[in-house]
């Protein structure tokens, strides 16, 4: 139950913006608890957990519960609270990945259910590139990046579940349907990764190969699995390189349908070729068995002959551009800098640009760092520190790198816990990477291995952590394969003892269900409030929007009583109350609004406008512009209103 709950909350996160919204996320969260809590009850009462993830759990919880005291000196203590909701959720889906039973069927269920899900968001995904009519997501962009809502976390779940089609379609005992149909899915993942124009992703898919390959025990079907997919997808996307709507973005509307439909027929006879050829190298794999030694010479020779060739055309290369040492120079200078004359945009050409915007962010986390070393700013709230410091009026509201983005909103102490709980849980899933060659199995676990690797890596570039699809996926997968492997390690020592033996046993009484019980309860009750909040606020927005200012400022102040530490709510107050004229009434209220986050500018801009229009003070006016100003110094709206009240 614990494991499929989970798959299903991975699936409908992945079809509501990857989870990162919060409204739309908390009725999955509503009904994963319940789920948990309803197999709680029904679970034996004693299940064994792995010890290293143990440790890495208790890290874990320490970690959110260090997210949730933040609230207590957070200049955005409502973010505060979400962000710990989000970290709650992710302790019990961690938690819940690793107390079921590790045996060979848990580990199939996880990989290939996971590969059921990632096939059907790439369908989706794929289908707005040769629908467009139908499915209109990519009406516009020509990036792919629905259902999940962010192109490089899309690559980056299709690259966790690439692993997984290959050992999939390698596997000699499996059905040659099933590896039929592992093999289409593979396909459809590779052109959907293409489509997201991912650069980030080309490393990840380069690094979980890698892994993969090098974990694996079945690396020549799995590589020959790979060419006989890779290889029509390649030749399908070529054929169609001339069409130009289905590269670059366009407002052609006909024409974009019209040229997705001939990169539907293109891809539908790659997948076919690619089911065909799977079907026969099935048979034909069936019925010859390749010696041993056979398959570790070709082995050999296909990993010196791609290391061979890729350090001969990096020297050519290179050699061409200054030399090794000059080319990495330039290359970092220009990825620092973002001084790359190829300009990322949003057509494959991207792949080529070193431009990202990502050293300015990590900059500025690392120049917040000083300024609260211990305790950071507060989980949730890098925006305002990007307000702070950007150079531009782009904003965002993650560092894109986990971990300062961590070092900045919790400090050093959380970014201890956010090590030792990901380094446990990373260590965990993979150790004994060069034991148990001959389980058959081995390849699928090298899958949830390499995912995992590729996981942590990735989050370090982008903010894949505040997608609860894509970290969930990690989270399953670790748990997954550090029980499988602590399972294995005690059949192959004590081969007499029951699989379940194994790890540090946890006895689940009647007192401690309830605990956990009562526990999840609370963390429903810490989602419902805000979820209801924003309900309420929205509802006021509606309210004031048509005129109904009672129902507006009614309900407002219910979306306040809700999620008290929320400054929006009494924004919103406030301007309905300057709508029924009663400026000093909304005066105070914004004053509260400032109390409860002296650091959010848009408190001072709001009251800027309130002394400037309605009080008509205006030396009053300016301070307030002023101070919003410094807390967020290239804010248009508010430079327009103080030049605005200067020209008075």
């Amino acid at each position: 139950m614990p494991i499929v709950a989970t798959l299903a909350a991975i699936g409908a996160f992945s079809f509501v913006s990857g989870g990162y919204i919060f409204s739309s996320a908390a009725v999955i969260v509503f009904v994963y608890v319940a789920v948990l809590i309803a197999w709680l009850w029904l679970a034996p009462r004693s299940l064994p957990m792995p010890r290293l993830h143990v440790l890495g759990l208790a890290a874990f919880a320490a970690f959110a519960v260090w997210e949730g005291l933040s609230v207590v000196w957070s200049v955005g203590p409502d973010l505060s609270w979400i962000a710990f909701d989000y970290a709650a959720l992710y302790v019990l889906a961690a938690a819940a990945a690793v107390v079921i039973a590790s045996g060979r069927v848990h580990l199939r269920v996880v990989g290939y259910g996971y590969l059921a899900v990632a096939t059907a968001i790439a369908v989706y995904a794929f289908l707005g590139k040769v629908v467009p009519n139908v499915v209109t997501h990519a009406h516009t962009f020509a990036r792919l990046d629905s259902p999940v809502g962010y192109w490089n976390v899309l690559a980056l779940m299709m690259v966790m579940a690439i692993p997984v089609a290959l050992a999939a379609a390698g596997h000699r005992e499996h059905a040659v349907v099933l590896r039929a149909v592992a093999a289409a899915s593979l396909a459809l993942l590779i052109f959907t990764f293409f489509f997201s124009y991912s650069r980030g992703g080309y490393i990840a898919i380069v690094v979980c190969l890698a892994v993969y390959f090098v974990l694996a025990n079945t690396r020549l079907s799995s590589l020959l699995s790979l060419m006989l997919a890779a290889v029509p997808v390649g030749l399908a996307l070529f054929h169609v390189r001339g069409l130009k709507t289905v590269f670059s973005p366009t407002t052609d509307d006909a024409l974009r349908t019209a040229q997705g439909h001939v990169l539907g027929r293109w891809a539908l006879l790659a997948i076919v070729v690619v089911i065909l050829a799977q079907v026969v190298t099935a048979l034909v794999h069936r019925r010859v068995r390749v010696p041993r030694a056979v398959a570790r010479f070709v082995g050999a020779f296909t990993v010196v002959a791609i290391v061979v060739g890729v350090g001969a055309g990096a020297f050519v290369y290179t050699g061409s551009r200054g030399g090794l040492a000059h080319w990495m120079k330039t290359r970092y200078e220009a990825v620092i800098h973002d001084s790359d004359t190829r300009q990322a945009g949003g057509t494959p050409g991207r792949l080529l640009s070193l431009n990202s915007g990502r050293p300015s962010l990590w900059h500025e986390a690392l120049k917040e760092f000083p300024t609260h070393p211990w305790t950071g700013t507060g989980a949730g709230t890098f925006r305002f520190t990007h307000y702070l410091y950007r150079g531009g009026t782009g904003v965002v509201k993650h560092a894109h790198n986990q971990w300062l983005n961590v070092l900045s909103e919790l400090g050093l102490i959380g970014l201890a816990l956010f090590v030792v709980a990901i380094g446990a849980f990373a260590v965990a899933a993979l150790r004994r990477l060069s034991g148990d060659r001959h389980d058959r199995d081995r390849s699928l676990l090298a899958a949830l291995q390499a995912a995992v690797l590729v996981f942590v890596i990735h989050m370090s570039w982008d903010w894949d952590w505040d997608m609860a699809a894509a970290t969930l996926v990690f989270l399953l997968f670790a748990g997954t394969a550090a029980s499988y492997v602590a399972a294995r390690r005690r059949a192959i020592a004590v081969p007499e003892a029951p699989p379940e033996e194994l790890g540090a046993r946890r006895d689940y009484g009647w007192a401690l269900r309830a605990l956990v019980s009562g526990l999840l309860v609370l963390l429903v009750a810490s989602w419902a409030l805000p979820y209801l909040s924003q309900r309420a606020y929205s509802e006021a927005l509606v309210a004031s929007g048509n005129g109904h200012t009672t129902a507006a400022a009614a309900d407002a102040r219910r979306a306040h009583r809700l999620d008290p530490l929320a400054v929006d709510p009494l924004i919103t107050l406030a301007l309905v109350q300057q709508q029924l004229g009663e400026g000093q009434v909304a005066l105070a209220t914004l004053d509260q609004a400032a109390r409860l986050q002296p650091q959010n500018y848009e408190v001072y801009y709001q009251r800027g406008l309130l002394y400037m229009n309605v009080l008509g003070d205006y030396t009053a006016a300016a301070q307030q512009f002023h101070t919003a100003l410094r807390l967020n110094p290239y804010d248009a709206l508010t430079s327009a209103e103080l030049q605005l009240l200067t020209n008075r």
